[in-house]
């Protein structure tokens, strides 16, 4: 159990983390098929990552998180993606939470951090419209919100809950987040969905108006302000902020992608054609263009992958934050990974014949997982290859944008 005095010589070195995540991986394939009938995490599962140091990979440092690096990071998912993706994604996402810490003070952060607890302590929920968050009006001493936040990953085991609010009916630039006790929300149970099933992305909501403190409550430009304060004081998280979140969890994706391969090739020569000349699979041409364009992609993804990493390592030892143009690159670097591991994916999983699609069978269950991850809108590739095609082009554009990404 991590505890407030926890200091950085007593917290598991990465490699380390790795490891165990490595050890645990037969457990999560295993678990794979239960986890995604109860849509959520197996609790047994919960606790092994927990001692294993996964939920501590992005608290603040003043309560025992770890201080990892991007490269770490990004390793960390992509060993737990090898394992189970919607395990993988639910501890990333969870992870991402953390992040809003920062922008609370430490009487109303402390009490996440310091009650004992098993598993991720926090979950977060942006979104990018009024229909993806809830509402708030300001009344004495503190925010009277209500609404129903849907997509609300890690809730399921979380002890408090980051919540996107607009507060002015007129101006969707007017957004915050509350910091609220997921014990005073509503979990409506209604995550089922084909991919990402075990994620348990319930809809969290208010049962009416519910009293949020002043304290629980903060904008995106008092994040920004706190984590420059922090960050000069070295307590802060290290620079990149929503692109380096995005960009450590295509580690998952990648993690997916690897096991994947795995399971073909662990198949191929006990695999047939029918109706065709080879009796096995392995003998057949088609079968080595299937394996080798797979492999490319996810090579080619991986490299971009590196590159990314390695871009926000040296920035952030160099103590520069991305710019406006390399996060934007960063966001499609991203897309393309997602997107190119998805469709490695899939041809692994379409030439893997009719039997493929049981249930007992994991490269069904890898291939949604993969493909539902891809359809975020963080990573639509879409969207991101438009985006860097507009600026390339000197087309300027307002784009949407989420909570974290807003200014108020």
């Amino acid at each position: 159990m991590t505890t407030s005095s926890q200091t950085d010589t007593d917290w598991p070195k990465a490699q380390e983390i790795v490891d165990h995540v490595l050890e645990l991986r037969p457990w999560l394939r295993v678990q794979q098929a239960a986890a995604e009938r109860q849509r959520r995490i197996p609790q047994e599962s919960i606790d092994r990552l927990d001692a294993a140091g996964v939920f501590g990979l992005t608290m603040p440092k003043r309560f025992g998180g770890a201080d990892f690096t991007t490269r770490e990071l990004h390793d960390i998912f992509r060993a737990l993606g090898s394992g189970c993706g919607a395990t993988a994604w639910m501890v990333w996402a969870a992870a991402g939470g953390n992040l809003w810490s920062f922008a609370f003070d430490e009487d109303a952060v402390a009490p996440v951090y310091e009650a004992p607890w098993v598993g991720n302590r926090t979950f977060a929920v942006g979104g990018t419209s009024r229909r993806m968050a809830g509402t708030a009006r300001q009344v004495d001493g503190g925010w009277m919100i209500k609404g129903a936040w849907p997509f609300a990953t890690g809730s399921v085991h979380a002890s408090h809950g980051y919540l996107a609010v607009f507060y002015d009916e007129t101006d969707d630039t007017k957004t915050g987040m509350v910091l609220v006790p997921k014990d005073a929300l509503v979990a409506r149970d209604d995550w089922d969905a084909m991919g990402m099933a075990a994620t348990g992305s319930q809809t969290m909501a208010t049962d009416g108006e519910l009293f949020v403190p002043d304290g629980h409550f903060s904008t995106p430009k008092r994040l920004t302000e706190r984590l420059a304060e922090l960050t000069a004081r070295g307590e802060g998280p290290r620079r990149g902020g929503l692109a380096r979140s995005l960009v450590t969890g295509a580690g998952v994706a990648l993690g997916m992608a690897d096991h994947a391969m795995e399971v073909f090739l662990g198949a191929v020569e006990k695999r047939s054609i029918p109706y065709s000349p080879y009796v096995k699979q392995v003998d057949a041409p088609i079968a080595h263009l299937t394996v080798g364009r797979a492999h490319t992609q996810v090579r080619a993804a991986a490299a971009v992958a590196d590159a990314a990493v390695a871009q926000l390592d040296r920035l952030d030892a160099e103590e520069t934050d991305p710019s406006d143009r390399d996060t934007l690159q960063l966001h499609t670097d991203v897309a393309y990974i997602w997107d190119a591991c998805s469709s490695a994916v899939e041809t692994l999983f379409r030439a893997s014949g009719a039997s493929a699609i049981a249930k007992r069978q994991p490269l069904q269950l890898i291939a949604r997982n993969c493909r539902a991850g891809s359809l975020h809108a963080a990573h639509g590739i879409d969207t991101w290859t438009e985006n860097i095609g507009r600026a390339l082009c000197g087309v300027e554009a307002h784009a949407s944008a989420g909570v974290l990404e807003r200014t108020s």
